[in-house]
């Protein structure tokens, strides 16, 4: 499945370095119409990424259909708070050949993003062209199942 027919829940997290940015893109997924669960509603300085990521990707594990999005100064903090948990994919998304092919190859479950280092339109594009690819599957779902396995 593609497209944003492909998630039924949204679940926004971010730190103080990134609020703007956060709520530039719950404005975008609600102008569609789509479900967002925002973790950090109210903005408070500082606002420690870690537990926000912790919280945040356990509700992606816990409802399926559900992607999220976190942002935090340059997207590099939430990113790796994210992956320490064995489930979570998350991808920080750079530049669109990386959001393409964070959905194509990597079927990424979390994106991430810079709210010091991204503009917010570059930020929507992304997140569009990770919708508009499906999951290849294959050899690669093979990769995110070796990912999932403790060392």
């Amino acid at each position: 499945m593609k497209g944003y027919d492909a998630y039924r829940h949204f679940v926004l997290g971010c730190d103080h370095g990134a609020f703007t940015l956060k709520e530039k893109i719950k404005e975008y997924l609600l102008s569609r119409g789509l479900e967002v669960e925002d973790t950090v509603p109210v903005y408070t300085n500082p606002i420690a990424y870690v537990s926000v990521a912790r919280n945040a990707c356990r509700r992606v594990l816990d409802l399926p259909g559900t992607l999220g999005i976190l942002t935090c100064g340059t997207g590099a903090g939430m990113s790796i708070a994210a992956n320490r948990l064995i489930g979570i994919h998350a991808s920080l998304l750079y530049d669109d050949f990386t959001a393409e092919y964070s959905r194509r190859h990597t079927n990424a479950n979390v994106l991430v993003f810079g709210g010091r280092t991204m503009a917010p339109e570059d930020v929507i594009r992304r997140i569009d062209i990770f919708l508009s690819n499906e999951f290849e599957g294959g050899k690669y779902a093979l990769r995110n199942r070796e990912m999932d396995e403790p060392y």
